[in-house]
């Protein structure tokens, strides 16, 4: 299946070359639990095996040739339903090797995580996570509703938004940074345009403008935006000077959608009008952007257009700290960083869109209105009301509210 590691289907393969209480062990990359290609492992796992030891490297690198974060895990050929014990073992980050060995010996330091817990194997693709507020993890859930796939959205993805240092070395003219079906303000501004022309010419929009709550809408890049119908070499033969453009660069262009179309230009109504922009990889906290005017963004951002709910008060939902603590329990982590992938964001659990929503999205309103005409004012009060408020939506009591502001 899409985005699946090659070593899923070795594992998979091993377990069904065991006999019964036979036990394989692999060491390999540890998004196998989350990842979304690894639906299949998870089901397998889990219909054929248990689960007998897990230790997550997390973010120490145990190979020095091999940039990805690892995993020991052990399973025992079993299909019974029987509760059984995990050994669970976490490197926490800031590890060195000395503490990756007393992770192997089970020896306690400031950097080693050890819990035992009880889990009892039913198939699922779900992502599979282990939690110690597994009750409190299930009120959240409890009578909620979900995200569909049709209002969520990857950005478009296109590799030569500007030029890079192994394209320039290739077509040995040009300068890094110069624009390919991205545009500097400077770029798009000295092009001389024609109106079929500028109707393909969108505001594109970053990290520089999308920012936790809100996004500034004053754009500094442009995207030339073509979708697959522009694979036919004529199909830009009306725009002469896009043309020329995108010809200087088919040497470094890899779109399956070439010459002049984007790699994925996704369905185009949800980077217009009102929307919510979320932040793939995210640093500390998750952070979801509300705009109402057209964005367009790459796949380093998801983005949530839904008529069920005020997009306002989703977006302060999403940004409270029930929400982040749910992604960080349920959800993709990187060492201490959470990756908000369609998967996880799909399966946040929502109030009912019938549940009051005008307080947080009066909220959410100020905070953005301030925002906009100071980006240093500080909204923390603001955010504290929000949180108060989905503990409530949520039906909270003070030590469940305790759990997830100590987390």
């Amino acid at each position: 299946m899409g985005k699946m590691d090659i070593w899923y289907g070795f594992a998979c393969h091993s377990i069904d070359l065991l006999n019964q209480r036979g036990v394989v062990c692999f060491i390999a990359q540890n998004n196998w639990t989350t990842s979304s290609g690894a639906k299949k492992l998870r089901y397998k796992v889990l219909k054929d095996t248990r689960i007998s030891q897990l230790l997550d490297f997390n973010t120490y690198m145990v190979f020095s040739e091999a940039g990805i974060q690892t995993m020991v895990m052990i399973f025992s050929r079993d299909t019974s339903r029987a509760m059984h014990q995990i050994d669970l073992r976490t490197l926490l980050p800031g590890a060195t090797k000395d503490d990756m060995i007393a992770l192997l010996n089970k020896i306690s330091t400031q950097y080693t995580d050890y819990k035992e817990i009880l889990f009892e194997s039913h198939p699922s693709d779900n992502p599979l996570t282990f939690s110690g507020d597994e009750d409190l993890l299930g009120k959240i859930k409890r009578n909620k509703v979900f995200l569909t796939d049709d209002e969520v959205a990857q950005g478009i993805v296109f590799p030569q938004d500007f030029l890079d240092k192994r394209g320039q070395s290739k077509l040995g003219t040009h300068t890094v940074g110069d624009g390919i079906f991205g545009l500097s303000m400077e770029e798009y501004l000295s092009l001389s345009l024609n109106d079929t022309e500028r109707a393909l010419i969108k505001p594109y929009y970053t990290t520089v403008e999308i920012k936790r709550y809100y996004t500034e809408p004053n754009n500094h890049k442009w995207l030339i935006y073509t979708d697959s119908t522009f694979s036919d070499p004529t199909s830009l033969d009306n725009c002469p000077t896009l043309k020329a453009h995108l010809d200087e660069f088919q040497p470094v262009i890899t779109s399956s959608n070439k010459p002049y179309g984007l790699h994925r230009a996704r369905k185009e109504h949800f980077f217009k009008g009102e929307k919510i922009v979320s932040l793939r990889k995210c640093v500390g906290s998750p952070c979801f952007s509300y705009s109402d005017f057209d964005c367009y963004v790459t796949q380093t951002f998801f983005v949530i257009q839904t008529s069920r709910w005020d997009l306002r008060f989703l977006t302060g939902l999403l940004n409270s700290k029930l929400i982040a603590y749910w992604l960080k329990k349920k959800g993709k982590m990187q060492g201490d960083n959470y990756q908000v992938d369609k998967e996880p964001l799909i399966m946040i659990p929502l109030p009912s869109p019938e549940s009051d929503q005008e307080s947080i999205t009066s909220i959410v309103s100020a905070i953005i209105d301030e925002k906009r005409r100071n980006p240093e004012f500080n909204t923390l009060e603001l955010e504290k009301q929000i949180d108060r408020i989905v503990y409530e939506l949520y039906g909270l009591d003070p030590s469940e509210i305790s759990i997830i502001e100590s987390n």
